[in-house]
């Protein structure tokens, strides 16, 4: 076969053609997609610990507020005026510690002077309950002396932070004040909890993470936050944490699997030799089909026009040219019918990408673009819009109780209902995250909305779908409302912060609520 055969330039150039896809396939996946995958992975990072800080700062915060109980106590005021003579033997004992989870508890006087200590030995673990720091005592001395300047800067309003030295521990101070808050302070009172082995479980077991504390070095505070990858099994995110300014940076470590990263480039990968595979079938098809309709005719043609040469008789052109045009005009209806297949596919997909597969809803990509559209429409008409975002109630313990075939049922439900309340022409119902829709309302103004929202909510709390770990009973929902006027201007996102807010707030509330920004949440 000679280098002018029509049949090995096709074949060259087809083999240079796949070698430079898949060539192009593995530089997309080297700068691109690997690059891709590293980042989200390290948002999911910062995200888990932004959660674990979360939850130190509830546990801080309550820790606080437990103090300022303690401390604002008519009991507590009279032990520190020597008028409670029994204030220690009553309220103080090993049991109690432990069951409120207080390692121990420093009474400064008005001088900074330790009245009484009472609490475990972290070291020894003994109960000691005594006036001062000295005896079976002696052990807070140390706490004592740092918390000494914190004391004479007169907290008046408490304080509460996290302290690594000589150990992990959140430390609250609040002035003594008597129940109504009225002074002057008898002296500050301090509660220390220490970040131990239970606490971490405690933690790990709110957040499914693992949580180590330890002293920040300047490299830390240098690199932020930080990840790092000793396999493929298993990452280690750590970043400096401050609570209080001028006292000791913290390290917040923590562990997060790989299991998700790794399966996502599996699947590029699968889907990267496949594509390769693919194809290597379709150049295949395409030479078999190059031979069959064209080169082969072409070569008949050759025979036919070489035979000329030699012959002077009229020779009778072959069959297959004389149903060459039938063959075309096959090869044409083929094509036609390829060409409408992959329209069709290629529909499918774009309906794909625009919608939800559980519950048919529109998806987020496809909220995103009609949220902009919504908007653009409305300032130019002068009209309001409203934007309400729901989310099934405790619907984690849902699908924990009566498991995730149930809750999609479930979703499927509530997503039929949405869509039957709000079905008129550019009103658009969304699923924009698990348990969690959007609903864009263009021309409706917050009262409208507002009514149109308690509808939803009611009919959905009138389908009855049975929640053994709710409270209600049934399946309920909470919907928060941002609202723009034809005088206001606003962005996408702060029109979905402004419901996310608002969402918010109906979920503190109690759930089972409609709450629109800037509002009181209603029933």
């Amino acid at each position: 076969m000679s280098l002018s055969s029509l049949r090995l330039r096709f074949l060259l150039a087809l083999t240079a053609l796949c070698l430079a896809a898949m060539g192009a396939l593995g530089l997309i996946a080297h700068f691109i997609i690997h690059p891709a995958l590293l980042e989200e992975e390290r948002m999911l990072a910062k995200a888990e610990l932004d959660r674990l800080e979360r939850t130190m700062d509830s546990d801080r915060l309550a820790l606080l507020a437990m103090v300022k109980d303690w401390a604002t106590w008519d009991d507590t005021y009279n032990f520190m005026q020597g008028k409670h003579t029994s204030y220690t033997k009553s309220n103080f004992s090993r049991i109690m510690f432990e069951d409120m989870n207080y390692q121990f508890m420093l009474f400064f006087a008005t001088d900074g002077s330790i009245q009484w200590t009472a609490g475990i030995d972290p070291v020894s673990d003994a109960y000691a309950s005594c006036p001062g720091t000295v005896g079976a005592c002696a052990w807070a001395e140390n706490t004592a002396k740092r918390l000494r300047p914190l004391v004479r800067y007169r907290p008046d309003e408490g304080m509460a932070y996290m302290d690594i030295t000589p150990q992990p521990v959140f430390i609250a101070l609040y002035p003594i004040l008597r129940t109504d808050e009225s002074g002057p302070p008898q002296g500050w009172l301090a509660q220390i909890r220490l970040l131990d082995e239970k606490w971490q479980a405690h933690v790990e077991n709110q957040t499914g993470l693992p949580v180590v504390l330890r002293s920040a070095s300047q490299e830390d505070l240098r690199q932020g936050l930080r990840l790092d990858r000793p396999n493929d099994h298993l990452m280690t995110i750590s970043r400096p944490i401050t609570r209080v300014p001028g006292s000791e940076s913290l390290l917040l470590q923590s562990h997060l699997p790989r299991k998700d990263f790794f399966t996502q480039l599996a699947t590029f990968r699968y889907a990267q030799f496949w594509t390769a595979g693919l194809l290597l079938a379709v150049i295949a098809i395409v030479l078999i089909l190059l031979e069959s309709m064209v080169l082969r005719p072409l070569r008949q043609f050759a025979t036919f026009t070489q035979r000329l040469q030699t012959r002077d008789d009229n020779l009778p052109l072959p069959n297959g040219l004389l149903k060459r045009r039938d063959e075309l005009g096959t090869l044409a209806r083929e094509f036609q019918q390829l060409l409408e297949f992959q329209r069709r596919q290629t529909s499918s997909l774009v309906e794909l990408s625009h919608h939800d597969p559980l519950t048919g809803l529109a998806n987020r990509r496809l909220f995103d673009q009609r949220l902009e559209e919504a908007l653009n429409l409305t300032q130019r008409r002068s009209q309001p819009m409203a934007l309400l975002m729901v989310d099934i109630d405790c619907f984690k313990a849902y699908n924990d109780h009566l498991g995730h075939p149930a809750g999609d049922v479930c979703l499927k439900a509530i997503a039929d209902t949405m869509q039957s309340q709000f079905s008129q022409p550019l009103q658009l119902v969304a699923r924009t995250g698990g348990e969690e829709f959007s609903i864009i309302l263009p021309g409706s103004s917050a009262t409208l909305a507002n009514r149109l929202a308690n509808s939803l909510r009611l009919a959905i709390e009138t389908l009855g779908l049975p929640h053994p770990a709710c409270e209600a009973g049934s399946v309920t929902v909470s919907i928060g409302i941002g609202h723009i006027t034809p005088e206001q201007s606003r962005s996408a996102q702060e029109l979905i912060d402004a419901a996310d807010a608002a969402l918010y707030a109906a979920k503190q509330a109690g759930r089972n609520r409609v709450s629109t920004e800037g509002e009181q949440v209603t029933s």
